[in-house]
């Protein structure tokens, strides 16, 4: 048996806007791996048998216990094991791959605001910044605060998300804030040819790139549905990199049941998994709108009366999508957006 406690970001203090993101990424923007327990509220002491922290954060994703009131385990989050007859005692924090142990001073942390409060996180999106979670009454009266007047629910993605804007920001000549552009393509190809361009994005210093690997059916000893046998990658492996010396190939299951699985072990060998395709999402170009004034995004089921907290990997998702701020120029006889990096708070003069 191992009792464990969960630590999540609470939006509403994270002033550094690390929410989801990863060790890596963290070093990069606050130039140390070290996390600062003051921004985290602790949402859940349990108990369960399990004998890896995989195991804490598949139940915490998929079969979430009754009495949990956090956000589905992700990215950013701390596990601290208190005592267990299968796991070392300790902080891990909860990284795009695995985990990793950190210091963690839990005294820091606070308590969550209780459930029922009528609070929910969306993603802020604000001219000229980079996008950031934030916490707000759900009420329609703060959802016009942040917009600055009256809201226009726009819902152009696959995705059960919607942008809520001001519904005058054009007319009134609010800043021009970013372009919405059309979903992303599905490119097929081999392994062969994902692997290639991972390798060259890693050895040429480009961003890591993503990629999907679909197993066959036969691989397996039972029926699964195609979501279940794909596994999202990262160029971020050893495999990819020229001079590591390693092989690992780590991927998580779409459906959350399988999280963090070297995969390379699996690839290779007389009984591997074979592969049915390959696949990355290309992003689309085609601008769709330009949204003008602050905005956010907000998780709207579709079979849901309100708007609710946007799950984590969504927020990720649209973190990424709606990244960098533009700038917007006419040429000819259309209008071009040029993504620029801002200047952040903390390096400001």
């Amino acid at each position: 048996m191992t009792e464990f406690s969960i630590y999540q970001i609470n939006v509403d203090r994270d002033t550094a806007n690390v929410c989801f993101i990863g060790m890596e990424s963290l070093e990069k923007i606050k130039g140390t791996k070290e996390v600062n327990a003051a921004a985290y509220d602790r949402v859940y002491d349990g108990k369960m048998d399990c004998i890896s922290l995989e195991n804490i954060y598949q139940k915490f994703n998929v079969d979430h216990p009754a009495d949990f009131k956090g956000r589905s385990l992700s990215v950013s989050d701390v596990v601290e094991i208190r005592e267990s007859d299968t796991l070392n005692p300790g902080f891990y924090f909860v990284d795009s791959i695995g985990f990793k142990s950190i210091s963690f001073d839990k005294s820091l942390c606070k308590e969550p605001v209780e459930a029922g409060s009528g609070k929910i996180s969306v993603l802020l999106v604000e001219p000229n910044k980079y996008p950031k979670m934030i916490e707000i009454d759900d009420t329609l009266e703060s959802m016009q605060e942040v917009v600055g007047g009256d809201i226009e629910e726009y819902m152009p993605f696959e995705d059960e998300v919607a942008i809520i804007c001001n519904e005058e920001g054009k007319v009134n000549g609010l800043t021009p804030n970013r372009a919405v552009y059309g979903e992303p393509q599905t490119v097929e190809m081999t392994f062969a040819e994902m692997r290639s361009r991972f390798c060259e994005a890693e050895n040429e210093g480009k961003e890591h790139l993503s990629g999907y690997i679909v197993f066959t059916q036969d691989s397996f000893d039972k029926p699964y549905d195609e979501r279940s046998r794909t596994y999202g990658v990262s160029s971020n492996n050893k495999a990819f990199q020229a001079g590591m010396g390693g092989y690992s190939i780590f991927g998580s299951c779409l459906d959350g049941t399988d999280p963090c699985v070297r995969l390379d072990g699996y690839m290779f060998g007389e009984n591997a998994w074979k592969i049915e395709k390959c696949y990355m999402m290309e992003p689309s170009r085609e601008m769709l709108d330009i949204i003008c004034g602050k905005f956010f995004i907000t998780y709207a089921p579709f079979d849901a009366e309100r708007f609710q907290s946007l799950p984590p990997d969504l927020a990720e998702k649209y973190r990424e999508k709606f990244k960098y701020p533009e700038r917007f120029m006419r040429v000819n006889d259309g209008i071009v957006a040029v993504p620029f990096k801002p200047v952040r708070a903390d390096k400001e003069r």
